[in-house]
């Protein structure tokens, strides 16, 4: 047991945990007020990206502040960004998905205000995915369950993420000049 805690306890990845429970409440707390407004859009989980994007970078910053004195290679910063944005997107999902657990009208008014979007953007939407894809689309949101948010925050922000995340690392680098 004690070789596990001695695992968790290293800065690399104590550090990048404390930031992506941040990380994920504060997604969560977007989508509570995007839940909340009048007319919100479906697709309005991936701005979540900006979110981590400001707190990977408040990672990195820390990191190389505290823990690097100043210095942090690129892997490091990958490897924070990482495990920030994995912490948190898992604790926003499950967080997601217990709010609709607990709250299955407000998984009723989700459902009908993707349906009404879809609907709405019909002709762009067949444009884009085809007309067999749009039937799919469109019963596959009868199908949605609070478990099916769990991995939502994974698949909405994932290739921005990635892309913040490297660019992040590249931006906090900072190697020690060689003697």
């Amino acid at each position: 047991m004690g070789n596990v805690i001695n695992f968790f306890n290293k800065p690399i990845l104590k550090i990048p945990l404390a930031f992506g429970v941040l990380a994920g409440f504060v997604c969560f707390l977007f989508f509570l007020v995007v839940q909340n407004l009048e007319k919100f859009s479906g697709t309005g989980r991936a701005l979540d990206v900006g979110f981590f994007a400001i707190i990977i970078a408040a990672a990195c910053w820390y990191y190389r502040k505290n823990i690097g004195k100043g210095y942090m290679h690129a892997w490091e910063g990958i490897s924070i960004g990482y495990v920030v944005w994995l912490t948190g997107a898992l604790l926003c999902g499950y967080l997601t998905s217990m709010f609709f657990y607990f709250s299955p009208s407000a998984l009723d008014r989700y459902k009908q205000t993707l349906r009404t979007s879809l609907v709405t953007n019909q002709a762009e939407a067949m444009k884009v995915w085809g007309k067999e894809i749009y039937q799919q689309k469109l019963a596959d949101i009868s199908q949605l369950t609070p478990s099916s948010f769990i991995f939502d925050e994974f698949r909405f922000t994932l290739l921005l993420v990635i892309i913040a995340i490297l660019l992040i690392a590249l931006i906090f680098r900072k190697k020690k000049a060689e003697a």
